[in-house]
């Protein structure tokens, strides 16, 4: 199985749709009620990594569809799926540059990321880990 397949069997999935442009505040309540057994260090991760995603998908694309998490024993699971055919692009900025370090950040506070050309648009995917309490 790829870092990309999520076995549907284990895991728990919950979808939200982002075509009506929630707050990212309200992004971040709706990632901490679909995910409770996720806390501490591991919790700030996937809020940081679910907003970066978001963020780019609103930032490069014409209209971001849905986030989805699908969380698993040790891992979440998290999905951005846009309109955009661009693949992201993990760049370098200087350091007097106040955007384009959101990918960095991602790969850093995920086991794995990436993403899947669909018909239209793209999914950009990352896995973060979390142990269950």
């Amino acid at each position: 199985m790829s870092a990309t397949e999520v076995p549907r069997s284990a895991a728990r999935s919950r979808a939200l749709d982002l075509a009506a442009r929630p707050e990212m505040a309200e992004v971040r309540r709706w990632v901490r009620a679909a995910a409770p057994e996720v806390a501490g260090d591991p919790l700030e991760d996937l809020l940081l990594v679910v907003t970066e995603l978001v963020t780019n998908a609103y930032d490069h694309s014409r209209q971001p569809r849905w986030l989805r998490l699908s969380v698993l024993p040790e891992r979440v699971h998290v999905e951005v799926e846009d309109s955009s055919g661009d693949p992201p692009v993990l760049g370098r900025s200087r350091i007097s540059d106040t955007r384009g370090r959101g990918l960095v950040l991602v790969a850093a506070l995920s086991v794995d990321w990436g993403h899947t050309a669909q018909a239209v648009g793209k999914t950009v995917w990352a896995d973060v880990v979390h142990r269950p309490a």
